[in-house]
C-alpha cells in the first residue's frame, strides 16, 4: 500500500504556473493558499493522516484553492517522492502541527528550509527558552516536562512568587495558568496534560517564572538576502492589555519610533537568529520590563489569525499573506516594509457572558456601523448562525483619529453593558 497518494486537479494541468509551493498540515485556513494563487503559484496540500494528527485535529478540513493533495500516512520518503512528481519548490508550513513535517520534506527536496535538527525551536517554549540561553540571549527561568515531582522540584529550587503553567507546544488553544504555589501548580498539571496532548500529541509542559511586564506581539518576515545570510525585518509591533481578572481588553498597534519598539525589535532579531529562522513568518510573544527589559515568552513560525491579518491591513494597505508569500520566491519581488506610523489600530477583544447564545441583532448592527470598524468576526456577521462560538470575537477599530477609535472602544464596552450577548448574563 503506497503510503501517500497524491490526486491531481483536472482542470489546473494546462495552466502555466511560477511555482508550486506544498503547504504543510494547512489546517489553519486558506488564506496561504489563496495567496500564492495569486501570485500565480499553484499549491499542494500536504494532509496528516489522522493516526498522525493531535486528536483536537481528528476532524480538521483543508480549505483553499488547492490544485493537489498529498496525504502523510508516516514514509517521509514517500510524501517526497509525491511531491517531487509534483515539481514542489517551495515547502511552507501551514499550522503548528507542520512545523517538524516542513522542515524535513523541504531538507529532502533540496529547498531552504530551517535546520529539521532544530525545528523544536520554532514550536516549543522549552526548547526555545534552552536555545535562547545557549546563544547567550536573555530568556525566561523554566522547565520543561511530562513529570509534576521534577516540576516541583525545579521550583523549590527557584522559589518565585507566582509561575506559569503552560504547554510546552506553541499555537495550541490552551490557555496558560498562573500558580502562586506548589498546590496550584499540583492541581492544575493533569488538566493541562491532558489538554496539551488533545491538541498538539505532546504531553510536556512549561512551568516558568511569571514574567513582569506588558506583553507584547512582534511580527516578523525572512527571507534569504545576500550571501545566503537570513534577513529578519519587523514588521509590526502589538501591545496587549488586559483587565484586572487577566482576561485579554484589547490589542493596540504600537508607534514604531519610541524607545521601546527599538528596543523590542533589537532583541527579536536576535531571537530569530538563535531559533534558526530562515524564511518565513514568526509571531513573538515578548513580556517587557523595565528592570529586565525584553524577554521571550514564545515565538510561532506561522501567520497569525485572519482578522489580525485584516488589523495589519487597515494599518498599511498591504496584505501580510501576500508579503509573507513574497518571502517564499527566490529573489522576492518586493521586500516587506514595517508598519507606517500615524494611524491607531486596535484589536478590541469582546467578553462574552455566561450563557450568551449570539448577538442581539440590533445592537449587533449599532457595532457593525460604528465610524472605526474595520472588521469584525464571523459571531458579529449580520446572519451568523447561533451555533457560531463568541470566543475570540474580535472587532477591529481603525482610524487616523485617535480620538474617534478611542469613542468608539468605548461604545462597545457600554454595548456589551447593554445587552449585546442575547441570554447572557451579565
Amino acid at each position: 500500500m503506497s503510503f501517500a497518494t497524491a490526486r491531481l486537479a483536472a482542470s489546473t494541468r494546462s495552466l502555466r504556473v511560477a511555482g508550486t509551493a506544498a503547504i504543510v498540515a494547512p489546517y489553519s485556513g486558506g488564506e496561504y493558499a489563496e495567496a500564492f494563487a495569486r501570485k500565480g503559484w499553484k499549491t499542494v496540500a500536504v494532509d496528516l493522516d489522522a493516526r498522525l494528527r493531535p486528536l483536537a485535529l481528528a476532524d480538521a478540513n483543508i480549505r483553499g484553492p488547492y490544485a493537489d493533495t498529498v496525504e502523510h500516512r508516516g514514509s517521509l520518503r514517500h510524501t517526497v517522492k509525491a511531491l517531487r512528481r509534483l515539481g514542489v519548490t517551495a515547502v511552507v508550513t501551514g499550522s503548528v502541527a507542520g512545523t517538524a513535517l516542513a522542515d524535513r520534506i523541504a531538507s529532502m527536496l533540496d529547498l531552504p528550509c530551517g535546520n529539521p535538527a532544530t525545528s523544536q525551536q520554532r514550536c516549543d517554549r522549552g526548547a526555545q527558552a534552552a536555545a535562547l540561553s545557549a546563544a547567550a540571549v536573555p530568556a525566561p527561568n523554566s522547565v520543561r516536562t511530562t513529570s509534576l515531582s521534577e516540576a516541583l522540584k525545579w521550583a523549590e529550587l527557584f522559589p518565585l512568587s507566582s509561575y506559569v503553567l503552560a504547554p510546552a507546544a506553541v499555537g495550541v488553544p490552551v490557555e496558560p495558568v498562573v500558580c502562586t504555589d506548589e498546590f496550584q501548580v499540583s492541581v492544575s498539571w493533569p488538566d493541562m496534560r491532558r489538554a496539551a496532548a488533545r491538541h498538539s500529541g505532546d504531553g510536556h509542559l512549561v512551568l516558568a517564572e511569571n514574567l513582569p511586564g506588558r506583553e507584547y506581539l512582534v511580527h516578523s518576515v525572512t527571507w534569504p538576502g545576500p550571501q545566503g545570510q537570513p534577513d529578519h525585518l519587523v514588521t509590526d509591533i502589538w501591545a496587549e492589555k488586559r483587565f484586572a481578572d487577566g482576561r485579554l481588553d484589547r490589542t493596540d498597534l504600537l508607534d514604531r519610533q519610541p524607545l521601546l519598539t527599538r528596543a523590542l525589535s533589537i532583541y527579536t532579531l536576535r531571537v530569530l537568529n538563535a531559533l534558526g529562522v530562515v524564511r518565513g513568518p514568526v509571531i513573538s510573544r515578548i513580556a517587557y520590563s523595565a528592570t529586565r527589559g525584553p524577554l521571550l515568552i514564545s515565538a510561532l513560525a506561522v501567520p497569525g489569525p485572519p482578522l489580525a491579518n485584516e488589523a495589519f491591513q487597515a494599518a498599511t494597505g498591504r496584505e501580510r499573506f501576500a508579503d509573507l508569500v513574497d518571502a517564499w520566491i527566490s529573489p522576492p519581488p518586493t521586500e516587506p516594509v514595517p508598519v507606517p506610523t500615524g494611524r491607531r489600530v486596535v484589536r478590541v477583544h469582546l467578553q462574552p457572558t455566561d450563557g450568551g447564545d449570539g448577538i442581539d441583532p440590533w445592537l449587533g448592527r449599532i457595532l457593525r456601523q460604528l465610524p472605526t470598524v474595520e472588521a469584525v468576526s464571523a459571531g458579529l456577521q449580520p446572519h451568523a448562525a447561533l451555533s457560531t462560538p463568541l470566543a475570540s470575537t474580535e472587532v477591529v477599530l481603525s482610524s487616523d483619529e485617535p480620538d474617534a477609535v478611542e469613542a468608539d472602544y468605548r461604545v462597545i464596552r457600554a454595548l456589551e453593558r447593554e445587552g449585546l450577548y442575547r441570554g447572557g448574563r451579565a
